[in-house]
């Protein structure tokens, strides 16, 4: 069985068509995200859509849980004003969709354990940037491939029979430098995991950035995925 894992949409359904359209085309059924359904880009409603349609299994990013209170004390200016922003612009039934996410989840396939965490399992502020991973990750998770976002930044870290931790990097606004979507696919019966990029229209986005009055840093840090 195959399993796509994406992670940051960033409210990028431009990125997200691409990679759910790609996802089809490798026989995908199941897809799990990692948390920010929403947050920077325009297109809050058209990207939750796809998550019901598609049955996309997602958890609680940071920025759901400032979408849902308001509070953006942490963000950094763009980022809050993004939220502003996407509170305003996004429908009740966004928000319901929303608020029935959980902080975590643990899916089981072919007798792999996948838990879902979007920050570090050991503290919720913590980033885990590949210099970060430690097998100490796995200890405490009771799974065998634990999936991370949040960083933005792929990577996938082998520790044999204590597991894989895995960041499938963003789809919707990347920042290793390379500006195409970002993805991942589990096989679960070989628990191998396969890096994917995708492009897609990003000067369509930043015109709708530019459109919308989001913050314009926001739209062109899109082109050099950083």
């Amino acid at each position: 069985m195959l399993i796509g894992l994406i992670s940051d949409v960033h409210s990028n359904s431009v990125a997200l068509k691409a990679v759910l359209e790609e996802l089809d085309e490798l026989g995908v059924k199941i897809i799990l995200h990692a948390g920010d359904i929403v947050g920077y880009n325009p297109y809050p409603d058209e990207t939750i859509d796809l998550f019901k349609k598609k049955k996309i299994v997602s958890i609680l990013g940071n920025h759901e849980r400032a979408f849902m209170t308001g509070d953006t004390s942490d963000f950094n200016p763009y980022a809050a004003a993004a939220m502003e922003w996407t509170r305003n612009a996004a429908s009740w039934d966004s928000l319901n969709y929303i608020l029935r996410l959980k902080e975590t989840l643990t899916i089981v396939a072919n007798g792999n354990r996948i838990v879902l965490f979007h920050k570090s399992p050991n503290n919720f502020h913590e980033y885990i940037f590949p210099g970060d991973v430690t097998p100490d990750l796995l200890s405490n998770i009771n799974g065998d491939v634990l999936v991370l976002g949040h960083t933005h930044i792929p990577f996938k870290m082998d520790y044999g029979m204590r597991g894989l931790v895995v960041n499938p990097g963003s789809v919707g606004q990347p920042r290793d430098g390379n500006p195409d979507a970002s993805f991942a696919v589990l096989d679960t019966v070989t628990r191998e995991i396969e890096h994917k990029r995708i492009k897609y229209d990003i000067e369509k986005v930043i015109r709708d950035m530019l459109t919308a009055h989001l913050p314009e840093a926001l739209a062109y840090r899109l082109i050099v995925g950083r």
